[in-house]
Parts: structure tokens; C-alpha cells; sequence
């Protein structure tokens, strides 16, 4: 073997945007004059380096050269253990090269930034914004949108209030603002308001908005009625001079002929129904008659038309945080081969956990959601969700971290109909 290595700290911590250093001794174990290249492999290769990066050693002598990691303050280094390994190239024997390895703890950090978009709203009765949140930080957060009004005139709901962000990433959080008191006529009314992001274990972040509160009628609609009322009176005026008078000629003249019509109609409908009365005494005799041949009655009565069954069920989840995605799955089958019709579905979500929901025909996902975005979600389909004979309704559940306790616990509650295969 031509050189040997040795790491004096193998295990490092640093800051992101600071600096750590560990040392490797590198000695020529060959029997020559060589040069070594010392370089760092692994994920922590883009923000390491090595003082000196060569080596030059006599058949025994020693060096030691400094690994200096400096990881970046920014979302693209996560935090956790970074494994690395320091390579040290024999030029005069490549086969002889070695790799010590080690690990670098990375810390973690905060870096929230919220906007407001746009910062100042317009709106009769409600306006809306969406808050723009950015995870610059190296760890995923868990956070709380509160709204807050100074003046406590505003309704303030955001949507969703709780929300899990990874590091990089940008989420938007629907916002809408409601005054609590409405007027007809007036001057705007400026609202000031605040969003602020409350993180687990950071500070929050605050973006500030404003909510101008304008009339209920619209500026043009007094200047219209004005107008209509004008128009009205024209048309009472034409009314009364002009087409009253010929219209009362005309409807005189119309009216007798509708009576002359009306009184000839009604000579045909009496004699109508003087021969339909003969025509029913008639009918009753001869059904008289044969009723009296046959010795009675008989009558079969319609087959009612089948209908499903109504029913319902609840599939409640308890499942345990994962971090590797994977799904808890609670199932139902119809009893007695029959065949399911679901036409409502109700989620719920009481606790705020936090994770994914799906809903699955027969091993085929039909609906997902994420838990984070509802607590309490319905829907109702006008063709319903058909599921076979013996075929199950699955509920899969994957915990990412539960709103209260140890389990998450969202459930979905079906209705429809049951029918025979």
C-alpha cells in the first residue's frame, strides 16, 4: 500500500454560514518519493475544502492537511447528519489510494418570509388576498396563520389556518376579509389588519394589510333611478293622452267577439257531454253484462318497482406517524354480495392532523385529500360511486404529525344505497 490516512475527528458539528475543520494525516507508506491528492466525496463535497489540496512526502514521512467544512445559510443544505469521506490519491501508486470517513452534523435554522398579495384590497362586503409563506430555512415547519384586527371590525378566516411547509418550498393561505358593520352611503373606510405566522419552536412573521370598505349602492345608481323616474312619467303621460283611448275602442270591439266565440263553444261542450253521458250509461251496461257472464271480478295488481336499500357507515382511522409515506388502510364490504351506490361523503378532520387521506373502489383511488385541508369536507354525487359485489371500500390514512395526542384520527362517513347483485 502506498499511503495511509487518518481522521483526528470523525464526527463534526457546524453551523450553517460558519465554519468546522477536522484534520487527516497522511503518510507515505511506499518505498518512493510521491504526491498525494487529498479531496472530500459525498454530499458535503460542494461546501468542503482541503488545505493543502496536494502532498508531497519522502518513503515514511507524515503531513496532515485541514478539512474545512462551510455549508451555506440556505434552504439547499438540509439539517441533520451529512455523511462525507476524505479521498487521499497515491500519484505513484492509484491502486494504494484510501477513503476515511466521517460525519457532519448541520444545524438547524429558521428563516420564514411572508407577503401579503396584493397588501391593499377593495370590496363591498368581503375582499380577498392569499399570503405568500416561504420556508428559507434548512428544517421543515410546522406553522399557524392567525388574522389580526387592531379596530376588531374585521372577520379575518384563512385558509388553511395550520400548515407544514419543507424547507424551499412556498405556500399560499387564502385569506378573506369580511367588515362587521355595512353602510349604504358614505365615504370609503380603510381597514388596517395583520397575518401573522406563528412557527413551532420560532419566531413569527407578520405581513400587514389593508381592507378598504366602500358603500353598499353604487355610485351610479342614484343618477339612474333619477332617470328611470323621468322615463316613467314620459311613458304616464303618453299613456293617458294617446293609447288609453284607442286601446279601450279596441278591447270593446274584441271583447264581444270573445263573448260571441265563448257562448258558441260553450253550445258545443254541452252537446258533447250529452252524448259522452250516453256513451258512458252504455258502457256501463255492457260491463254490467260481462261482469255478470263471468261470475265476477278479477284484477292483477302492478308489480312495485325494486329499490335499493338505504344504508350507511363510518370508517374511523387511528394511525401512527410515518415518515416514510406509508398508509394505515381500514376497509368495508357490503354484506351478502351485495352491490354499494355511495352518493355522499363526509370527512372529518376534528384534531387539525396533518398528512394525507385517500379513499379507494377496489384498490382504485377515487378521491385524496390532505388532512391540513379541512376539518370538516362533504360531497355529494349526483351519479354515485358504484362498488361492485364483495369488493372493498378502503379509507388509507398516512400520519404526518397528529393535531393532538400520539394518533392521528380523521374519519369518513358514507351513505347510498345497498341492491342485489
Amino acid at each position: 500500500m502506498g499511503v495511509t490516512a487518518f481522521l483526528n475527528n470523525a464526527r463534526l458539528a457546524v453551523e450553517p454560514g460558519g465554519e468546522a475543520a477536522c484534520g487527516v494525516q497522511v503518510r507515505n507508506a511506499g518505498s518512493v518519493v510521491d504526491q498525494f491528492t487529498v479531496d472530500v466525496v459525498g454530499p458535503a463535497r460542494e461546501w468542503a475544502v482541503i488545505e493543502p489540496p496536494t502532498i508531497n512526502l519522502f518513503p515514511g514521512a507524515e503531513a496532515t492537511a485541514r478539512v474545512l467544512f462551510r455549508p451555506p445559510r440556505s434552504a439547499s443544505v438540509r439539517a441533520g447528519p451529512v455523511p462525507f469521506g476524505v479521498r487521499v490519491l497515491s500519484r505513484e501508486d492509484p491502486r494504494g489510494s484510501v477513503v476515511e470517513e466521517g460525519v457532519v452534523e448541520v444545524a438547524p435554522f429558521a428563516d420564514l418570509g411572508v407577503e401579503l398579495v396584493p397588501k391593499k384590497t377593495r370590496g363591498r362586503r368581503a375582499a380577498r388576498a392569499q399570503l405568500a409563506i416561504d420556508n428559507n430555512g434548512n428544517r421543515p415547519v410546522n406553522a399557524e396563520v392567525i388574522g389580526v384586527d387592531p379596530e376588531n371590525e374585521l372577520q379575518i378566516r384563512v385558509d388553511p389556518p395550520v400548515l407544514l411547509t419543507e424547507p424551499g418550498t412556498t405556500m399560499l393561505v387564502k385569506t378573506t376579509i369580511r367588515p362587521k358593520r355595512r353602510f349604504l352611503r358614505g365615504p370609503p373606510q380603510t381597514h388596517p389588519y395583520q397575518l401573522m405566522v406563528v412557527p413551532d419552536g420560532g419566531e413569527a412573521a407578520t405581513a400587514d394589510g389593508t381592507m378598504v370598505q366602500e358603500q353598499l349602492l353604487p355610485k351610479w345608481l342614484l343618477p339612474a333611478l333619477a332617470a328611470l323616474a323621468a322615463l316613467l312619467v314620459a311613458l304616464l303621460v303618453l299613456w293617458l293622452t294617446l293609447f288609453k283611448p284607442a286601446i279601450n275602442s279596441a278591447a270593446r270591439e274584441a271583447a264581444q267577439q270573445q263573448v260571441k266565440a265563448v257562448s258558441d263553444t260553450a253550445a258545443q261542450a254541452k252537446q258533447q257531454a250529452s252524448q259522452a253521458q250516453e256513451q258512458a250509461a252504455q258502457a256501463k251496461q255492457q260491463a254490467s253484462s260481462a261482469e255478470s257472464k263471468a261470475g265476477g271480478k278479477s284484477s292483477t295488481p302492478a308489480d312495485p318497482a325494486v329499490v335499493g336499500t338505504a344504508t350507511s357507515f363510518r370508517l374511523a382511522a387511528r394511525a401512527n406517524p410515518v415518515t416514510d409515506g406509508s398508509f394505515a388502510s381500514f376497509d368495508f364490504t357490503a354484506p351478502r354480495s351485495q352491490a354499494l351506490n355511495i352518493t355522499d361523503l363526509v370527512l372529518q378532520n376534528p384534531l387539525g392532523d396533518s398528512g394525507l387521506l385517500r379513499i379507494l373502489v377496489d384498490n382504485q383511488i377515487v378521491l385524496e385529500e390532505g388532512l391540513a385541508n379541512f376539518r370538516d369536507l362533504d360531497y355529494h354525487y349526483i351519479v354515485p360511486l358504484h362498488v361492485n359485489p364483495d369488493k372493498k371500500v378502503t379509507v388509507a390514512v398516512s400520519c404526518g404529525k397528529p393535531g393532538a395526542g400520539t394518533q392521528c384520527t380523521p374519519s369518513v362517513s358514507f351513505s347510498g344505497r345497498l341492491a342485489k347483485k
